[in-house]
């Protein structure tokens, strides 16, 4: 089996983007992620090192908390994931808090 290629940025985005949704809703409504996990799962289905997906990870965390999607957490309260250093954790915005 040869390995896939890496996927254009455009469709990795995309893939991140549905590998964090999909494990968050499969959460209690405040679990949270550690990007890794995703960056974990999508290494394993592309055949790449995880490591190498954490920036793209957090990229698109930090469209998907600015389009209202997540928050960013670091030690339980929200951050700016740019500013951020260290472990963050990521978690489906609530309702509420979207303005639904």
């Amino acid at each position: 089996m040869t390995p896939r290629q890496f996927p254009v940025e455009e469709s990795l985005s995309a893939l991140i983007h549905e590998c964090v949704v999909e494990l968050l809703e499969h959460r209690a409504a405040d679990d949270t992620i550690c990007p890794s996990e995703a960056a974990r799962i999508l290494g394993g289905e592309l055949n790449v090192e995880w490591r190498d997906l954490m920036r793209p990870v957090r990229d698109v965390a930090a469209r998907m908390a600015d389009q209202g999607r997540i928050d960013i957490l670091q030690s339980g309260r929200p951050v700016d994931i740019r500013d951020a250093r260290g472990p963050i954790r990521l978690r489906l915005r609530r309702k509420h808090d979207r303005g639904h």
